[in-house]
């Protein structure tokens, strides 16, 4: 599936793209330069260099230290010192094989409450990377987000898989993409009622089209419902596709777990043979540990049978 929303490369090009799309009516860097009535020798100043690091986190995807302390105008050793006390408090973490941070999930942590989508990707995004490690092919979660699915988290960067990259944030039509038949069909009935409505009113022909078709939808959602998992909808001509699973937390639908391959690797005969039972038992683990709001070990096996890695291919279309 098409990547709808591009991230630009540069922090101050993501930043621009930001406040372009997104009407968030505060600026949290700026806000926190301005003057207190506290005494400015009551002030922390490590604290409020830490809070403009989160608040720069928030709206870049992900940065590496030199490029922090350029932005924000910090000694390198002091924006590396604020980066790794982040990390091991567990608020950012350190992308694999890069040099590059992100925020973490427990950053939900700081709002007022904590989402249950937030609990689902601090959850899942360890045990991604290791059974990527074990399988070969990139694990993600997506969540439903209006009329589109928004990736969350994905195990891309674990993979030697010359693989579309997928960024977190990245976004497709609900009804044009795995994730989101599972969205949809295991939504409640009045969740799915509220999606209607937006499906409809979609600046995406694919939601459109496919919402005005009752009979071409119930074909869609019928093999989904039964099976308990989809794959890719057609048009199927792209070389990657994706198998999606529905993770249930609380008896209700909160997000979706999948993972993408390569047709020319392998049929979808073979993924419901070799993958699907594993897939499907590593959703209900994620649900289950959501639930009671524990975190899954990482380096737990999860009986994935041994795995040769497919040879490289070019880059393809996102698949969410």
């Amino acid at each position: 599936m098409r990547q709808t929303h591009t991230s630009p490369h540069s922090i101050a090009d993501q930043l621009s793209h930001r406040n372009a799309v997104i009407a968030c009516g505060r600026n949290p860097i700026a806000e926190s330069r301005r003057t207190t009535t506290m005494n400015s020798n009551q002030e922390l100043r490590s604290l409020k260099r830490g809070l403009k690091v989160l608040a720069l986190l928030n709206q870049v995807e992900n940065v590496s230290i030199t490029e922090l302390a350029r932005y924000l105008k910090l000694p390198r050793t002091t924006a590396e010192r604020i980066l790794l006390t982040l990390l091991a408090e567990g608020y950012v973490h350190r992308v694999p094989d890069d040099k590059r941070y992100r925020l973490s999930s427990r950053v939900c942590t700081l709002s007022g409450g904590f989402s249950e989508d937030c609990r689902v990707v601090q959850t899942a995004t360890p045990l991604l990377f290791r059974l990527t490690e074990q399988i070969g092919w990139p694990l993600a979660i997506a969540t439903p987000s209006g009329d589109m699915m928004t990736l969350r988290t994905t195990s891309d960067p674990a993979t030697s898989l010359w693989l579309s990259r997928r960024r977190v944030g990245a976004q497709t039509p609900l009804l044009g993409s795995s994730s989101g038949l599972i969205a949809y069909a295991f939504s409640l009935p009045a969740e799915q009622a509220a999606m209607r409505v937006l499906l409809a009113q979609s600046a995406e022909a694919e939601n459109r089209d496919r919402i005005g078709d009752d009979d071409a939808l119930d074909m869609l959602l019928q093999p989904v419902i039964e099976n308990g998992f989809a794959f890719q909808p057609p048009p199927r001509n792209h070389p990657e596709q994706s198998v999606a699973f529905p993770i249930f937390s609380g008896g209700r639908y909160v997000a979706s777990l999948l993972m993408i391959y390569m047709t020319q690797a392998m049929t979808s005969f073979t993924v419901i043979e070799k993958y699907v039972p594993h897939l499907r038992l590593l959703a209900d683990r994620i649900g289950k540990a959501s639930e009671a709001r524990e975190e899954l070990d990482c380096d737990v096996e999860m009986g994935f049978p041994p795995f040769v890695a497919a040879p490289a291919f070019s880059r393809g279309p996102h698949v969410v």
